[in-house]
This record gives C-alpha cells, sequence and structure tokens, in this order.
C-alpha cells in the first residue's frame, strides 16, 4: 500500500483494489442496535474472549500437529493429541480464572461501595461529572484492571492447574486413542 501526499497535508492511499472493495460496500444503520451490543459486550468480557480464542485454536491446532508431514503418524498422532489436551485444559482454566476475576473485579471496583469510594478506582474517575464519560472510563478501567489481575492469578495458575492437567489429560487421551487402535505405545 502506497501512502502519498499532496500538498494540502490530505493523505489518500492511492487506487487499490481494497479501497475500491470497500468504497463500494454499502453503508446501513443498524436498527437494532440493543441485540448487537448485548452481544459485542458479552464477546469483549475477558473470560468469554479467552473462550473464543480457544475455540479457534481446538478447531484448527491439533488438525496443524496431526497432519504434519515432517514426523512419522504415531508422532504426529501423539502431538495433536496433546495439543487437543493442552488447549481444552488451558481454554477451561483460562476461562474461569478470567471470569473470576471480571466477577471480582466489578463486585469491588464499585463506585456505589459503603462510604461511596472505592480504593481499585483511581479518584480522577470517581470525581468525572459527566455520566457517560465516567461510566465509559469506569468499564475501561474495570477491563484492564480485571486483565491485569488474572494474569497476575495466571501466572500461578499455569504451575499449579495448567501443566498438571495437562499431562493427566494427555495420557488419558493417548490410553484412550491407543486401546481404541491396538497400536503399541507412543514414545515420549
Amino acid at each position: 500500500m502506497r501512502i502519498c501526499c499532496n500538498n494540502d497535508k490530505n493523505i489518500s492511499y492511492g487506487s487499490s483494489w481494497y479501497s475500491n472493495f470497500f468504497e463500494k460496500l454499502p453503508n446501513k444503520e443498524i436498527k437494532n442496535s440493543a441485540k448487537y451490543n448485548k452481544i459485542g459486550n458479552a464477546l469483549a468480557s475477558p473470560h468469554w474472549n479467552r473462550a473464543v480464542i480457544g475455540l479457534a485454536a481446538i478447531s484448527t491446532q491439533p488438525a496443524i500437529d496431526y497432519f504434519n508431514p515432517r514426523v512419522d503418524k504415531d508422532t504426529a498422532t501423539a502431538a495433536s493429541l496433546r495439543t487437543l489436551a493442552k488447549i481444552c485444559v488451558c481454554t477451561a482454566v483460562g476461562f474461569c480464572v478470567r471470569g473470576g476475576a471480571y466477577k471480582l473485579v466489578n463486585k469491588y471496583a464499585n463506585e456505589n461501595l459503603k462510604g461511596n469510594s472505592s480504593i481499585l478506582i483511581p479518584k480522577e474517575i470517581l470525581n468525572e461529572t459527566n455520566n457517560i464519560l465516567k461510566s465509559q472510563k469506569l468499564k475501561l478501567h474495570k477491563n484492564a484492571l480485571s486483565t491485569v489481575s488474572a494474569i497476575c492469578i495466571m501466572l500461578v495458575t499455569n504451575f499449579l492447574l495448567d501443566a498438571p492437567l495437562t499431562t493427566k489429560f494427555t495420557n488419558y487421551l493417548i490410553s484412550k486413542y491407543m486401546s481404541a487402535n491396538d497400536s503399541p505405545e507412543v514414545k515420549r
């Protein structure tokens, strides 16, 4: 993509197939925006965001490992089962940790707590006079605070939950696969 600057400092992106494509798309107004806002808010929360990422990973990564032409069939099978186990466990733990952190932050970072103050909300947000701006800043602050707290919690849960559960679930999947196919043990 080439950016051209005119003499009057207006930036144009030149003539390309994608700029022409987007100019030809219809620009329509959404009439029932409350429904779409509800869906967007749900998907924007940290725990549902983790679930969507997990679903995308589970639909692609095991197949990539399974069809890897550089390894033998037993290794590819074991790798795809390990990837499947890791994605399932990490998505479940991440969903629970992020959801819990999100709920805790929403409960304790509330402007309506007793005394009308919270140590989790900066005074700049509490003292905001514009209610719309205040609610937007409060929402962004709660999302950031829940994400940071979930990351801190996940530094611990990765070693306490993810690693042992992934190993156990991988062993379970491999044993089920081996018993179903009567194959020799996969060497690890």
